[in-house]
């Protein structure tokens, strides 16, 4: 055997122990019968409305979402390796790779040995109960009292298997955008340095929730289109979804503070005014020899979505 298949091998091992490992977490979670109120997670492709979600349903009061989390099914994914690990181990691995992500710097916070003394206290030493406690820690830390928490980071979509073998009854809000629009936005805003590989990630993160909804998961899907050209009616939707309450001055209330947005630039307009006039730029911004450029499967999820990809 050559390294080359071997190396396929172990990787496919490795999928098929971390596939095993999630159904079982999965399925204790699911015999739990938690009574926490279900998170939400805001997922899609990256620069499809996210953060305007994740603005205005915090304007609710009634559900907290902070700054981009990014190594979250990481660790639910590592954690079946951890069985052997004291509790105090677990938090502080827990910890360490919040805090050693380039972004953590998001939260406003110095470290996070507050929360680890915590956690060490915590009766309930399961994975989702850590989990939870950290959200409403990072919630306490921005002065909010809402009982219920949400994650908006559209890498999670390289783990939703995780997030709902963690959270079997958690609600997801799929957020989809003309491929051609975010993969666009995604390079303007230099998150991708070519059109071509943001198509591809546009692609990849539609699919893995194309999946997700297959399998019986609650999954809300919401257009960006829709989203700002009709903003009262399509968050009216999705709060009676989420069962948030939903007032038409949610739309333009003032944003609280909100981390990553103060940051980032590529979150700027967020806090403006919503507006439709993104939408339908690629018809003047793109250029033939880059839509050629884009993969193959690349219209057929334009289509699978809803959009017409000539």
């Amino acid at each position: 055997m050559n390294s080359s298949s071997g190396t396929i091998q172990k990787g496919r091992r490795d999928r098929l122990r971390t596939g095993i490992a999630l159904a079982i977490m999965r399925r204790r979670n699911r015999l739990r019968g938690d009574n926490s109120p279900r998170p939400l997670f805001v997922i899609g492709s990256g620069r499809s409305g996210n953060t305007l979600v994740r603005r205005v349903l915090m304007a609710t009061g009634a559900i907290h979402i902070p700054p981009e989390t990014f190594v979250l099914g990481e660790i639910i994914e590592m954690w079946p390796r951890l069985k052997s690990l004291m509790w105090r181990e677990k938090v502080w691995l827990f910890c360490a790779h919040f805090e050693k992500h380039p972004h953590f710097a998001d939260f406003g916070l110095g470290s996070l040995n507050d929360f680890a003394i915590q956690a060490l206290g915590m009766s309930d030493r399961s994975l989702p109960a850590l989990i939870t406690a950290f959200y409403r820690y990072l919630a306490q830390a921005e002065n909010s009292d809402a009982s219920r928490w949400g994650d908006k980071t559209p890498y999670n979509t390289f783990h939703l298997p995780a997030l709902r073998a963690a959270f079997p009854d958690a609600q997801f809000l799929w957020l989809t955008r003309d491929g051609r629009d975010a993969a666009l936005s995604y390079v303007e805003a230099g998150l991708y340095q070519d059109f071509p590989t943001a198509a591809r990630r546009w692609v990849d993160a539609n699919r893995a929730c194309e999946t997700l909804a297959r399998t019986g998961a609650d999954v809300f899907r919401q257009s960006y289109e829709t989203l700002v050209t009709a903003p009262q009616a399509s968050f009216c939707d999705i709060c009676d979804w989420a069962a948030l309450p939903f007032d038409p001055a949610m739309l333009s209330a003032p944003a609280a503070r909100l981390g990553d947005v103060e940051v980032h630039a590529h979150h700027g307009n967020v806090k403006s005014p919503i507006s439709a006039a993104s939408v339908g730029r690629w018809k003047t911004r793109l250029r033939g020899e880059d839509l050629a450029q884009a993969p193959d499967d690349f219209p057929v999820m334009l289509e699978r979505m809803g959009y017409d990809p000539q």
